[in-house]
């Protein structure tokens, strides 16, 4: 006669110990914390997109609602900076205590902050110039000469705008899917 083991007795006898039991978050309140300032950061970028569209549809001069659209975002992304820095910040530190799962958040994080730093910093200050240009020698910049170079800075702008829209809601959903998980 084979002598079963005591934990497999116990299985038969009690199925329920099968079962596997959910693992529990070690800081559940610096996550919760992550998924605010993440849901935060996601609906502002949202309301950032939504405001510039509003400029353009209220405003009838279309340079001046790109000044206007321009100003807005310049004005949030110190916002946007400052709460992404934060969160990657903060899952950093986790991930040093082994909360491995904040790993898959570094990427799209790290995405938001250039293409937020580059539009900024970099685009919208060249537009602005090139706009200003454009007034000194009496005409709208898309009649002057760097119509075209103006035209493809703004496309990139957009292009950037829809990529932390894209990124922030990224880092939203898998902050909240950690916790669901």
């Amino acid at each position: 006669m084979k002598l079963i083991p005591k934990m497999c007795c116990s299985a038969l006898i009690n199925p329920i110990l099968l079962m596997v039991e959910p693992i529990r978050l070690q800081h559940p309140l610096t996550h919760r914390l992550l998924r605010f300032l993440a849901c935060m950061l996601a609906g502002g970028i949202i309301s950032q997109a939504i405001a510039c569209i509003a400029a353009y549809l209220f405003i009838n001069d279309s340079q001046a609602a790109g000044m206007v659209a321009h100003i807005v975002v310049q004005q949030l992304s110190y916002y946007f900076l400052g709460c992404a820095f934060a969160i990657l910040s903060i899952a950093n530190i986790l991930i040093k205590r082994d909360a491995s799962s904040l790993k898959k958040i570094r990427l799209p994080l790290l995405i938001l902050m250039i293409a937020v730093a580059v539009v900024s910093f970099l685009l919208i200050p060249r537009m602005d110039y090139l706009r200003e240009t454009a007034l000194i020698d009496g005409m709208p910049v898309m009649l002057s000469p760097f119509a075209n170079y103006f035209q493809v800075l703004n496309i990139l702008v957009i292009l950037l705008l829809l990529t932390q829209i894209i990124s922030s809601a990224l880092v939203a959903w898998r902050l909240i899917d950690s916790e669901s998980s």
